[in-house]
């Protein structure tokens, strides 16, 4: 599940799910959801750390959510989308800090952070095309922009898996550290931000975004749109059955 836990100006949460390598569930995205929109409401945060509970940070969409709503002849609307919007539209700085492994929406979620801190052998890869899907949370522009195209192929298209010294070197990642220490420094990052002016910081957030931010949500739609009907296929049904039977 998410954890909650705010000191000072400062929210933290925690996707606590070990036994399942913090692999996210329609609840849990209603929950962090919830807790980024309430953070972002409360005029007494300034900063919000998100991490995994343990040494890995997200495997993704938790596999049989997937199949659930591939089978499902009238799924319910995205959960995963409505954080990554919600996350996107969120005025307060976040900050994510990723030991272990960052997969799928483990790793496009961190194109909306405003820092991202990474134990050195984390590990970040998208693996939509090999199951029959295609990206998303806005990561076919998000990506470019911050990778370049030619990086964004390899994640998006190839499914390669970047460490954390080669996610900082092109720009997914803010700064490396130690193994284990990843959330010591993000809230030691998130700190800084504690006792700076909360008004002055969001309005600075909102222009640093500005340029780009109806490309982000046009992308988000796209991909939605594409998304759904992957997830319906022959392709996308096979590959998680397969997924299901090793």
């Amino acid at each position: 599940m998410i954890d909650m836990n705010q000191t000072d100006a400062v929210v933290r949460l925690t996707i606590n799910r070990p036994a399942k390598k913090n692999a996210l569930t329609r609840e849990m995205y209603g929950q962090l959801e919830r807790c980024i929109r309430a953070a972002g409401d409360d005029p007494a945060v300034n900063a919000i750390v998100i991490s995994g509970r343990g040494d890995v940070f997200t495997a993704g969409n938790d596999l049989d959510d997937f199949r659930a709503r591939a089978t499902d002849p009238n799924p319910q609307p995205s959960a995963g989308l409505a954080f990554i919007e919600t996350l996107m539209e969120c005025d307060t700085p976040v900050i994510a800090a990723v030991e272990g492994i960052a997969i799928g929406i483990g790793t496009t979620l961190l194109l909306h952070c405003d820092s991202v801190i990474a134990g050195r052998s984390a590990t970040f890869k998208t693996a939509f095309v090999d199951l029959g899907l295609v990206p998303e949370a806005a990561s076919t522009v998000t990506m470019p922009l911050h990778l370049g195209a030619r990086r964004a192929t390899d994640l998006l298209l190839f499914g390669d898996v970047m460490d954390g010294l080669e996610a900082r070197d092109c720009g997914l990642v803010s700064k490396v550290v130690e193994d284990g220490n990843a959330l010591a420094a993000a809230l030691e990052l998130a700190q800084r931000l504690a006792g700076k002016p909360r008004e002055a910081l969001r309005a600075s957030k909102r222009l640093i975004r500005a340029p780009w931010r109806d490309q982000v949500r046009e992308a988000l739609e796209r991909e939605r749109a594409v998304f759904s009907e992957r997830l319906r296929s022959d392709d996308c049904r096979e590959a998680l059955s397969r997924m299901q039977r090793r």
